[in-house]
């Protein structure tokens, strides 16, 4: 069994509705980050949260609180030193600052704010903490962290080993959950950046409309007949009363999108009707991953980056006999989808249907991982939102991954 741990950004503060930058300095909720972390409390509640830590600054106490637990607060789950930035208009810092900006999401060992802590030892001090953490936990147990957006941010960086080139994964939203699984020692995200308790429009209530990128919201395919046991493109392309019901919860609370794209599978085809109201438009780059002779074998034998079985992996076909495709074939394909985007929907939001392991593939080439780490990237849920943010420099960031809350209890019952 695994164990698991949830990070948890504090609710809107103060400093962050005035927006100047925040670090180690105190900030109490607004009302609006209590009412944040309120609405967080019952999904929280639902899995049986076993530990509770938090950040030493009040601002992740309260939002604990509020939410329903007492934390055991700690000094290593604080937010990093933002030196002589602490306090300042955050148009200020980027124009005095640009560069020094810039350098943050490459030069993990400068100071932020000329005086502060950098991000790489944010990342020391959290990855330590995590780790005991974990070593506390019972197998099959959960905790829960309240801490800050930076904090995660350099965690997630360092525990994943993401590229240094740029920035790779999009920041982390008030009270939004992202929750790492450990199983002997290896982390894999489960859930990064759900905020879906903030209301049935939050899986698309941040970056809708941008100026200078395009959103795009990856939903996985409902269930199918074939699903779990069954994969690849040779599964049966019926609809099951199952997907139905999830892409009737899904119905509603994603938003409005200004195109929807999908894979070839009729199944694919019928969800984006069904969700969006509209025509799809299937796109080949977007079908189920190949699996060859493998195509109708069950998943454990097949499964991305499981270490046993059958593989999809960078170079190799992944069905026996040298069929289907290479993991490095699939995330070609997925990011040339990308790549067209910015040309055809710059500052807007679209929405593309598509199968869990093509999804996979496309997050992972966003993070930059080889198949050897894509076990890294947990297994999607059935009618999951997974946001990517394709920049106009056509270089995209992973906003959210595998966001569920629609599908919990009570989901037609979140707030509007």
């Amino acid at each position: 069994m695994a164990k698991n741990v949830i990070l948890m950004r504090h609710g809107e503060s103060e400093a962050n509705a005035r927006g100047v930058w925040q670090g180690i300095g105190s900030s109490a909720l607004t009302a609006k980050g209590r009412l944040q972390a309120e609405r967080a409390g019952p999904r929280l509640a639902a899995r049986s949260i076993a530990l509770v830590e938090s950040s030493d600054l009040q601002r992740c106490i309260d939002t604990a609180r509020a939410a329903g637990f007492e934390p055991e607060s700690r000094v290593a789950w604080r937010e990093g030193d933002v030196g002589e930035w602490e306090g300042r208009d955050r148009d200020y810092v980027t124009t005095r600052f640009g560069k020094e900006l810039e350098r943050l999401h490459h030069d993990y060992d400068m100071p932020v704010g000329v005086t502060g802590e950098s991000s790489g030892e944010v990342a020391r001090r959290s990855l330590e903490a995590v780790h005991e953490l974990v070593d506390r936990l019972d197998e099959g147990q959960t905790a829960l962290v309240v801490t800050h957006a930076g904090l995660i941010g350099a965690l997630l960086r360092r525990l994943l080993d993401l590229p240094t080139d740029r920035r790779r994964i999009g920041v982390v939203s008030n009270t939004a959950l992202c929750e790492l699984t450990f199983r002997a020692g290896d982390a894999a995200i489960r859930t990064f950046n759900d905020a879906a308790h903030l209301g049935r429009r939050a899986i698309g209530s941040a970056e809708t409309r941008l100026t200078r990128g395009v959103v795009l919201e990856l939903v996985r395919c409902e269930t199918s007949p074939a699903n779990p046991e069954r994969s690849g493109r040779r599964c049966r392309d019926r609809r099951h009363p199952g997907g139905r019901a999830e892409a009737t919860w899904l119905q509603g609370g994603i938003g409005e999108v200004d195109e929807v794209y999908c894979s070839p599978s009729g199944r694919a085809a019928g969800m984006a009707r069904m969700v969006f109201g509209q025509a799809p438009v299937p796109v080949p780059g977007l079908g189920e991953i190949d699996l060859g002779e493998s195509s109708a074998d069950s998943w454990p034998e097949v499964r991305l980056g499981d270490r046993g079985g059958s593989r999809v992996r960078d170079e190799s076909r992944s069905g026996p006999g040298n069929t289907g495709e290479t993991w490095r074939e699939v995330q070609s394909r997925t990011s040339s989808f990308l790549g067209t985007l910015p040309d055809v929907h710059l500052g807007q939001r679209v929405a593309a249907v598509s199968h869990g392991g093509v999804i996979r593939a496309c997050a992972g080439s966003v993070l930059g991982f080889a198949s050897r780490k894509a076990r890294m990237l947990g297994s999607l849920a059935n009618a999951s939102v997974t946001r990517v943010v394709v920049q106009g420099s056509g270089k995209p960031v992973l906003a959210t991954y595998n966001t569920t809350g629609h599908l919990e209890t009570d989901q037609h019952h979140l707030p509007g």
